[in-house]
């Protein structure tokens, strides 16, 4: 940490009111498979140094590879210059929310590290999967994902802060694809994906779940048309961890709310005087943000300015309660610490507001997925995620699904297909009724978040129990 304390007290004597050095090391391993081979095999890592500089009420952000007194010394410089350079265009005093100094370690908890497994031990079973999916009638092709992540950071700020982390991820996914009567459907079996080691992807029920995502990828391709018109849909945790992604993790980034995404990925309606007022759900719908929660994708222990991840409702009893916000926009909140969301995906990147893991608390009353479809006379269930739409200001929604169920009192008689159903966000989780308890909570999450200028990916996890909601558009897709 020395060298990082000595590019901190470099920036402290030129001036800077704040800075922070993060030394950050990435290494990406990815096993795609395609039928019976391998498709692409990547194993790389990207490691530098990012120096990030408040001087007035300007910032400045540089990185290097260079690892070497000069090579981050000359990074140090420019950050300054650049800060130096923003200060006296700033429209107003920049005030950074407190945080206490913390000199602490954060790792993943992880029986055998992602690191370490031989490439060929997960190609090996994805390829038997691929084979035994290919033995299936109808099926035309098999899809096998697995990515493995180890992101290593040590980060040292001007207010004494000293922090290393060592974060591991396993996202994986199986797909068969079937062709018959005339149509080609996909069926996907993914868990989610965690912060954990490679025995996350070992003890994935793979083999269990072929022969079921198989037939129905064939029986979708036999489904009828789902009629059109508003109904009661039942959505599995998959499906929803989508449409929450879209409809409350994103438009609760505060950075967002205040225009500062607005010429990259748009605004959000969930803006500041709604804040405590707003009905977001109804009186059943309740948000957690959760970076403490332990797998979960954005739970880093602390983020990239030195914040202590952090656990707190966004949504309340229907009610719009908080925003992820960073430490310079918080006390226009009225918060007193920023909540720990604010990450950059590699050294070279400035560290920006993300999505938390954020899940829809089960219900507080026994109700299983059963007992729903039993009380619902007319409507569809929907597993799992396809495509999506949603318009700039987080509003107007479009989603799909993986497989569809028709509902008829009280019980599944068939799959459908061509499902999407529209909605205006709020309008969505007022129309929620039912939402089973915490026996059928599933989390799933996200490894390919988008945002910022220039573009970020970002990871997270989200959660549910099956959830029922009223009167909502479904439409055919053409």
């Amino acid at each position: 940490m020395d060298d990082l304390l000595e590019i901190i007290d470099y920036v402290k004597n030129a001036g800077a009111r704040f800075a922070d050095v993060r030394e950050q090391s990435v290494r990406n391993r990815y096993v795609v498979t395609k039928d019976t081979r391998a498709e692409h095999l990547v194993d790389e890592t990207n490691t530098g140094t990012g120096i990030r500089v408040l001087y007035g009420n300007g910032w400045g952000y540089a990185a290097t590879k260079d690892k070497t007194p000069e090579g981050l010394r000359k990074a140090a410089d420019k950050a300054l210059e650049l800060a130096k350079l923003a200060s006296p265009l700033a429209n107003e005093p920049i005030i950074l929310a407190s945080e206490p100094k913390h000199i602490a370690k954060f790792s993943t908890k992880a029986v055998k590290d992602v690191e370490t497994v031989p490439l060929e031990e997960p190609l090996e079973r994805m390829i038997a999967a691929g084979e035994k999916i290919l033995k299936q009638k109808d099926m035309i092709m098999a899809k096998g994902f697995l990515h493995m992540r180890k992101q290593k950071r040590r980060y040292a700020n001007t207010e004494g802060s000293q922090i290393e982390t060592e974060l591991q991820t396993v996202m994986p996914e199986i797909t068969a694809m079937a062709r018959a009567n005339g149509e080609v459907k996909t069926r996907s079996f993914a868990l989610g994906g965690e912060n954990a080691g490679y025995e996350y992807f070992a003890n994935m029920a793979i083999e269990d779940n072929l022969e079921r995502i198989c037939s129905e990828a064939r029986e979708h391709c036999y489904a009828k048309q789902c009629g059109e018109g508003p109904t009661t849909l039942v959505l599995d945790p998959r499906n929803l961890s989508l449409t929450m992604h879209e409809s409350v993790g994103h438009p609760t980034e505060l950075d967002r709310v205040l225009g500062y995404e607005e010429s990259n990925a748009g605004r959000s309606f969930a803006t500041l005087e709604k804040l405590h007022t707003f009905r977001y759900g109804s009186e059943l719908v309740n948000f957690v943000a959760d970076n403490t929660w332990e797998g979960g994708l954005a739970s880093y222990g602390y983020d990239d300015e030195g914040v202590e991840c952090q656990k707190w409702m966004m949504v309340k009893d229907g009610i719009l309660n908080g925003y992820g916000a960073c430490r310079e926009l918080a006390h226009k909140i009225g918060l007193e610490r920023a909540n720990g969301t604010t990450r950059a995906t590699e050294y070279y990147d400035v560290p920006i507001t993300r999505i938390p893991n954020l899940y829809l608390a089960p219900g507080k009353k026994p109700l299983t997925k059963e007992e729903i479809i039993a009380d619902t006379k007319d409507g569809i269930y929907i597993e799992g995620r396809g495509t999506f739409s949603i318009d700039q200001m987080r509003l107007n929604m479009q989603f799909g699904g993986d497989a569809f169920w028709q509902i008829k009192n009280g019980k599944i008689t068939g799959m459908l297909k061509n499902v999407v159903y529209n909605a205006i966000s709020y309008q969505f989780w007022r129309s929620c009724d039912a939402i089973a308890d915490e026996r059928e909570f599933e989390r799933h999450g996200f490894t390919t978040c988008g945002k910022g200028d220039p573009s970020q990916i970002g990871q997270m996890s989200h959660g549910a129990s099956p959830a029922r909601f009223r009167n909502i558009m479904v439409r055919r897709a053409k």
